[in-house]
């Protein structure tokens, strides 16, 4: 059994005159983010390993989420990850070592909410149309596949075990 979380930055600062690479949370961003990493900890315990785009957002986002979960999460700053499309995102969960059971990947829309999307064929019927309608701010999807291992990863192979947006938690 694999999962994958996938989760979208949280809330960051309106781009101004700076780069968009470098864009922080908000204080609201850095709530959500908190409230969901909680969740994380709570439902799904500490993932093996967690990529995530080397923007500022998301590497907050996961710093935030990972000060909260029981024990200390494998992580690697992925530059592929910003505003990649979803077959970018597929292709790097794909490429994830077999030993690595459950996955969190913290990045950017739309490619997130498209991947989690893409993968999701089973699960509640109403959380799989919330997910598909929008895909917010730190949101989380969290996906289960019946596999030995990641590269096999198909369009609609998964079940949705869970989708949590900061308003749920």
């Amino acid at each position: 059994m694999r999962r994958l979380l996938l989760l979208r930055h949280a809330k960051a600062v309106p781009l101004c005159d700076g780069e968009d690479y470098d864009r922080a949370l908000t204080e609201r961003g850095r709530a959500d983010a908190r409230r969901v990493g909680e969740w994380i900890a709570g439902a799904t315990g500490t993932p093996d390993l967690c990529l995530y785009s080397s923007a500022a957002r998301t590497r907050e986002t996961f710093e935030i989420v990972a000060a909260v979960l029981p024990r200390p999460v494998k992580a690697e700053p992925e530059t592929a990850l910003y505003d990649a499309p979803s077959l970018r995102v597929l292709g790097l969960v794909r490429g994830l070592p077999a030993r690595v059971g459950t996955a969190l990947v913290v990045g950017h829309n739309p490619g997130m909410g498209e991947v989690a999307s893409l993968l999701t064929g089973e699960g509640a019927s109403s959380d799989r149309l919330r997910l598909a309608s929008r895909f917010p701010t730190a949101a989380l999807a969290v996906i289960a596949f019946d596999r030995p291992d990641w590269s096999g990863l198909m369009p609609r192979s998964g079940r949705l075990e869970s989708f949590v947006t900061p308003g749920d938690v």
